[in-house]
């Protein structure tokens, strides 16, 4: 073999090695399940578990530090994000594989799937809530208080509400006009929070104050801003998943969680190993703080 034909070959060897490292595909997410998906911070992976069977499906193991996802409306496309991350990756679950980057620059915090099909992305860096249309595209920016978290979604009143951790101010954007609206006075070192459109209230939990530990949920009126009252709860309650008539409360400080009705009646709870997967809905997401990791289900 002359030499011009084995460097020809060893470059073709070395194209193919790099397509393929390029192409690296995770094991495949069947179509016909429901399952639930956590981004699992720690080891930087993201298991899969089949609801009916209550057992993993598959776990990908990615390269990048991913701390939160979103299910968009195709039902095969997975977006991954993180606040060291230059871009938001889009994935397809039935391929397991990459197949679209989004620019966002590092700073996201946090994402919400809005009923108009757009995003709307909790900037640390930026300190703004950043909406982009589901071809990545960004298409506005808002202004919002320091270190924006919580996304709170009103669809009757095409409202987005913002909660940032270290300011007390509940913060308010008009969806419509992708402008600022409003805001009011909350507790300090607020966090996690659930929006009842029905009752129009929001319930927020936190981490508390000082050595003060947070131990109750503060109900506001979502049109004064007037705390209508307190829950009491399990020491920091920083996460909410809202269903018909009552909410379930994640309480960071004692790995606990509470179901607790409109009225602020607890009922039984459980600790977090415990907790029944069909307790969790379709389309919804759950922070937990032993995991460390954003459960997602669809």
């Amino acid at each position: 073999m002359s030499k011009n034909k084995y460097w020809f070959f060893l470059l073709l060897i070395i194209a193919a090695f790099l397509t393929s490292c390029s192409e690296k595909r995770q094991p495949a997410i069947p179509e016909d399940i429901t399952f639930a998906a956590t981004v699992n911070i720690k080891d930087m992976t993201i298991s899969y578990v089949d609801l009916a069977k209550k057992e993993m499906a598959a776990e990908w193991i990615m390269e990048k530090p991913y701390t939160g996802a979103l299910i968009l409306p195709d039902n095969d496309s997975i977006l991954l994000y993180g606040k060291q991350l230059e871009t938001a990756d889009q994935y397809s679950l039935k391929e397991g594989k990459l197949i679209d980057s989004w620019e966002t620059g590092e700073g996201i915090v946090n994402g919400i799937l809005l009923d108009t099909n757009e995003i709307a992305f909790a900037d640390q860096n930026l300190n703004k809530i950043r909406f982009f249309n589901l071809n990545g595209e960004e298409e506005k920016q808002v202004e919002t208080e320091r270190d924006p978290l919580t996304l709170l979604e009103s669809s009757a009143e095409k409202k987005l509400f913002v909660l940032s951790f270290n300011h007390e101010k509940l913060g308010i954007i008009d969806l419509e006009s992708k402008a600022k609206s409003g805001e009011f006075t909350i507790h300090p070192s607020a966090a996690g929070a659930w929006l009842n459109e029905k009752s129009g209230e929001i319930w927020i939990g936190g981490h508390g104050e000082g050595v003060e530990i947070e131990q109750n949920i503060h109900v506001y009126n979502t049109e004064t801003g007037e705390l209508k009252k307190r829950i009491k709860a399990a020491s920091m309650p920083i996460n909410f998943l809202g269903q018909e008539n009552h909410v379930y409360v994640l309480s960071h400080g004692s790995n606990m969680l509470y179901k607790i009705n409109e009225s602020g009646k607890k009922l039984p709870l459980y600790r977090l190993q415990q907790i029944p997967l069909k307790w969790l809905l379709q389309k919804i997401y759950f922070w937990s703080p032993v995991m460390t990791a954003m459960i997602y289900i669809y």
